[in-house]
C-alpha cells in the first residue's frame, strides 16, 4: 500500500486562507474606533474618547448615524444626544453635545420673578435661562458635568406620558420610577430624524412607540395579617402584545419595594407577607413597569380581615 495521503499547506496558501479568514470574520476594529453591531455604526476619535469618558451607552445611547461633515466641524448623533467636533476649538473643548433641545424649540418661558425660589438647598435657580433644577434632576445634572456638558435647564420639570421629565439645552431626561433614577430620553433620535440623517436605531425600539399597559392581579381580595398575598403583573403594549424584559416595581405600604422582570408572555409574579394592619384596612398595591423608554403604572387593593 502506498503512503497515506497527507494534506500539506504551503506557506503562501496558509497566508491566503488567513487573509480570507480575516475577511470573513466579524468586523475588525482598528485603534481609535469602536463598532456597534446593534446599529451598524462606528464611533471614531475624537468622538470615541468623549463617548467613553462620559458614560458611554448609558449616557449617550448607541450611535445612530455616522460622523457627518459640517465644515469645518463634524457631528455624530446617538440615541440620547448629538456630538459636535470643532477642530479649531481648544482640545479640551473640541467635542461637545449639540444644543439639540434648544434647536428643536423645546424650551419654556423663564419663570416670573415671584416664582424664583430663594434659599432652597436642593433647588437651584439658573439665571442664564430663567429656570430651576432640583432634587433628582439636580443630582443628575451635577453628576454629568452640569452646564458644561448638558447645558442649562430650559423648562421646569413637567409630566409627559406618565413620566416626570425636564429639558436641558442639550438633552431631555426623565425620572424612571422603577429604577428610582433619572435617565436620558431618546432626543437624539428625534433630532436626527428631523434633520433627515436616516438614523438607525436598535431593533428593540425601532418603529412607532406604542404605550405600555399594566394589569395587576391580586390573587386574594381578603387576606389576614401574617398571611401571604400573591401578585401577578401583565405588561403589554396598547395592542395587547406582551412586553418581555420589562422592569416591574411592586410597592406595598410598610415594605421594601420588590423588583421583577417580565417573561416572554409579559408576565411577572411576586408574593409578600401581609403586615400587622388593623382589621378592615384597605391596602393599596402599586405596580410600575418600564422598558427603559416607556413606562406605565396601575393600582389594586385588598382588605385585611379579620
Amino acid at each position: 500500500m502506498g503512503e497515506p495521503f497527507r494534506f500539506r499547506l504551503s506557506i503562501p496558501a496558509a497566508g491566503l486562507l488567513l487573509a480570507l479568514g480575516l475577511l470573513l470574520s466579524p468586523r475588525a476594529q482598528g485603534p481609535g474606533e469602536r463598532f456597534f453591531p446593534e446599529t451598524g455604526h462606528t464611533v471614531r476619535e475624537p468622538f470615541l474618547r468623549f463617548f467613553e469618558t462620559h458614560g458611554g451607552v448609558d449616557f449617550l445611547g448607541y450611535p445612530i448615524t455616522p460622523a457627518v461633515p459640517e465644515p469645518p466641524d463634524q457631528i455624530q448623533c446617538f440615541q440620547y444626544a448629538c456630538l459636535r467636533w470643532e477642530p479649531l476649538a481648544p482640545p479640551e473643548e473640541a467635542v461637545q453635545l449639540l444644543p439639540i433641545a434648544e434647536a428643536m424649540g423645546l424650551g419654556a418661558p423663564p419663570l416670573p420673578p415671584e416664582r424664583i425660589p430663594l434659599g432652597r438647598p436642593f433647588r437651584r435657580y439658573i439665571p442664564e435661562t430663567g429656570h430651576t433644577v432640583s432634587a433628582m434632576f439636580l443630582a443628575f445634572w451635577l453628576r454629568h458635568g452640569g452646564a458644561k456638558v448638558l447645558g442649562n435647564p430650559i423648562t421646569e420639570p413637567f409630566l409627559e406620558n406618565g413620566r416626570i421629565v425636564q429639558v436641558f439645552q442639550r438633552m431631555k431626561v426623565g425620572w424612571d420610577p422603577v429604577d428610582q433614577q433619572v435617565r436620558p430620553l431618546p432626543l437624539g433620535e428625534l433630532y436626527a430624524q428631523a434633520r433627515g440623517m436616516s438614523p438607525r436605531v436598535p431593533a428593540r425600539i425601532a418603529g412607532p412607540m406604542l404605550a405600555l399597559r399594566v394589569q395587576l392581579l391580586l390573587h386574594r381580595p381578603i387576606v389576614a395579617a401574617g398571611e401571604i398575598q400573591r401578585v401577578t403583573v401583565l405588561v403589554t403594549d396598547e395592542t395587547g402584545r406582551p412586553v418581555p424584559q420589562a422592569r416591574v416595581r411592586l410597592e406595598v405600604p410598610g415594605m421594601d419595594p420588590q423588583e421583577r422582570i417580565t417573561d416572554e408572555q409579559g408576565k411577572a409574579e411576586g408574593a409578600f407577607g401581609v403586615g400587622a394592619f388593623p382589621s378592615g384596612t384597605l391596602v393599596e398595591v402599586r405596580a410600575v413597569a418600564s422598558d427603559g423608554v416607556r413606562q406605565a403604572e396601575t393600582f389594586a387593593a385588598f382588605r385585611v380581615w379579620p
